[in-house]
């Protein structure tokens, strides 16, 4: 019997041959233009050292026009200084007399460069005032070697040396590059096949799953659905075809039995009998005839949901390398707050907006529509994001951002209640991972490609990038269905009373998963990630493109172990010990910050943390349907759950603020260490009150019921 999963691993099989072949496609175009790039970089660099050195020559020469002393010029070193200042691949500049001897220098020389600036094939240079000697390498540097030459006669050569590291830093930087588009390159693949493929096939497929436990059950009416053009829609339409003509045969034969029996005598009828008493307890066991089946269309509009919350995803996740330095280009003064914590500022803007928002628009969504509420919240994030991108100063900047808070809010609400509505217990689990999947991949291809867009375009026309995703998502909230389907409870959702919210505040259960557990791994996440990381790893010499691999890191962290963790914490019930651990992992990467502050000790600092973070987030939100049973009775699942999500979007939003001022007193890897510290702490406390504490209770089943 042709199964669902059959079909599914057909699919996948295809899929995976498309990813094979995009990954070996991407493979070898990525191989010859590393290759290419690598053989015209050195001449570009070369070309740049030539524009420069022209400039200082003309300087010595006009210097020299004047009368002075070629060997006693003034500021020479000087004129060096500023070069090295605005050059820093140049490691070594030097001018040399007509025998080879160094009158000025400036940087550090490579070993036995002296005695090459005096070869006879390097003063020969001098016999052509117009060409430059082509680049030789001299241990660590290419000696780009140029004459000076006045109408009279010939005075010297000017030698620059570029920094061999720095082209094998350029060409690193290309292949990483490389790989991240080709990871990126992937997932927009997979997501590709998916709005293209997969809710056809899912569609299909729940189709056909339908179709054949009806006939398993006994029930042989037409479906009455028109099927679509496809493989899918043929063999449903064979199908059809098969129960009509299953209804033909059954009609036959029940014509012929009611012929004959009307026709027979009383013997005759008598040997009938045992027909007829066939036919009619397959008549009352079966169903047969022309009833209609009410298509269901669930499925498919859940799967409609992923590729417009993909889009609108990734255009807000596509700044997050780069806007704390955005804002630093922005910033105007403001009394008695320092510039570290006013670069904070639209970060923890952004988050308090979604905080406070997020309770009140799921009830808000749920009378407006999900469609029209998602609609709504993407075309005030688009004009969010093209005002960014055109903001004159902090102050206009923080109006355009709090647009993009609320339209994130709205369409991240508005989406999560499109998935509750259409989903029960049975399949709400597999609507949540297409949810969360459509999130993890846009935070996984976001960051890393903002960061090249910022370094390649600027962060002004990056801006515009998001502005235009998210004007695509627009597009693809319009192919929603108008229809909206009230969710299996039928009961709409509320916010919480403040009576609610002080009482959970003071109940030391509530507080100690809240306070311990998912404030802590949020301030960390949102004061690390979005902060500390894109300013500091710009104040060490590094790229926005750098800034982004590094949080890309982070969410492929996520996107590998988060289902991993939530098995394992699911299975084993001990999801208190995946909390704490996660904390405690997290917290241990700042620590490393003590012992050296090079790039590689940041990768570990964001690796640890998204291990730290996966390990603990799948298991944070269960803990309050386990621990929080008698809260959940008395005030209901939206208060408890509405609270619980407010406090942990408001520790969101206490991350860069908390950032900005550790960086304030003690700098940046102060910053890192402190805030490790906190989350380190509350772990090993969590631990604690696991076993001793408010929080070791008899009561620990339950289950988390997702609340917008």
């Amino acid at each position: 019997m042709l199964d669902k999963n059959y079909l599914w691993r057909i699919y996948w099989q295809l899929a995976g041959v498309i990813m094979l072949s995009v990954v070996l496609a991407l493979g070898v175009v990525s191989y010859f233009s590393h290759r290419v790039f690598e053989r015209e970089l050195v001449p570009e660099t070369e070309k740049k050292a030539l524009t420069v050195g022209a400039s200082v020559r003309s300087l010595a020469l006009k210097a020299a026009g004047y009368g002075f002393d070629f060997s006693q010029l003034y500021g020479v070193e000087q004129t060096f200084d500023e070069v090295f200042s605005e050059n820093p691949e140049f490691a070594s500049i030097a001018i040399t007399d007509t025998t080879g001897r160094v009158l000025y220098a400036r940087g550090k020389e490579p070993e036995s460069v002296r005695e090459y600036f005096s070869r006879p094939a390097v003063l020969t240079v001098l016999e052509t005032p117009d060409k430059a000697r082509d680049a030789i390498k001299i241990g660590s540097q290419y000696i780009v070697s140029m004459p000076i030459v006045a109408p009279q006669k010939a005075l010297g050569v000017l030698h620059i040396g570029i920094d061999s590291a720095f082209v094998d830093r350029v060409l690193l930087e290309v292949l990483l590059d490389v790989l991240v588009v080709l990871v990126v390159s992937l997932f927009f693949t997979l997501e590709l096949l998916n709005f293209m493929a997969g809710a056809r096939l899912a569609s299909g497929l729940g189709e056909f799953t339908r179709q054949v436990d009806r006939m398993k059950g006994g029930d042989f009416t037409p479906s009455g659905r028109i099927r679509v053009n496809d493989e899918i829609g043929r063999l449903l339409r064979w199908i059809d075809s098969a129960i009509d003509h299953i209804n033909v045969r059954y009609e036959t034969l029940a014509g012929e039995v009611r012929r004959r029996l009307a026709e027979s005598n009383a013997e005759m009828r008598e040997h009938l009998k045992p027909a007829a008493q066939a036919m009619e307890q397959l008549r009352t066991t079966k169903r047969f005839g022309t009833g209609e089946v009410t298509a269901k269309a669930e499925e498919t509009d859940l799967n409609r949901i992923r590729a417009p919350l993909f889009a609108f995803i990734l255009a807000e996740e596509l700044t997050r390398s780069y806007l704390p330095s955005y804002v630093n280009q922005l910033l105007v003064p403001i009394p008695w707050i320092s510039p570290q914590v006013v670069i904070g500022l639209p970060i923890m803007l952004f988050m308090l907006i979604v905080a406070i928002g997020q309770p009140y628009l799921g009830g808000w969504s749920e009378r407006v529509g999900r469609r029209k509420a998602m609609l709504v919240g993407a075309i005030l994030a688009t004009v969010g994001f093209g005002g960014t991108a055109l903001a004159v100063n902090l102050y206009d900047l923080l109006l355009w951002r709090s647009l993009c808070a609320l339209g994130y809010g709205m369409v991240f609400v508005a989406a999560q209640g499109y998935v509750l509505d259409r989903t029960d217990r049975i399949n709400r689990a597999q609507g949540f991972a297409l949810f969360i999947g459509a999130i993890m991949v846009a935070t996984v291809c976001g960051p890393s490609i903002g960061g090249i867009l910022a370094d390649n375009i600027g962060f002004r026309p990056s801006f515009a990038v998001s502005a235009t995703m998210a004007f695509l998502s627009i597009l693809a909230i319009l192919r929603l269905p108008k229809e909206e389907v009230r969710g299996p409870l039928g009961i709409p959702s509320r916010a919480p009373k403040l009576s609610e919210f002080l009482a959970l505040m003071t109940n030391s259960r509530f507080m100690t998963l809240t306070g311990l557990a998912a404030m802590p791994a949020k301030i960390l996440l949102t004061g690390v990630c979005f902060y500390l990381v894109p300013l500091y790893i710009v104040s060490i010499g590094n790229t926005q493109a750098m800034a982004g691999r590094l949080l890309m890191v982070y969410a492929i962290m996520m996107v590998l172990v988060v289902p991993f963790a939530a098995t394992l914490s699911d299975a084993s019930m001990k999801r208190e010990r995946y909390v704490a651990l996660g904390l405690v992992i997290s917290g241990l990467g700042g620590f490393l910050m003590l012992f050296s502050d090079s790039f590689l000790v940041l990768f570990a600092v964001v690796f640890l943390l998204g291990l730290g973070q996966a390990l603990s987030i799948a298991a944070q939100s269960a803990l309050v349907g386990e621990h929080c049973q008698e809260e959940i009775h008395h005030y209901g699942a939206d208060a408890v759950y509405g609270v619980y999500r407010f406090l942990e979007r408001l520790g969101n939003a206490l991350g860069p603020l908390l950032a900005s001022l550790l960086v304030v007193f003690w700098g940046y890897i102060g910053a890192f260490v402190a805030l490790s510290g906190l989350a380190f702490v509350c772990g090993i406390l969590f631990a604690i009150s696991m076993r001793f504490g408010p929080m070791h209770h008899p009561h620990a089943t339950g289950e988390e019921v997702p609340h917008p």
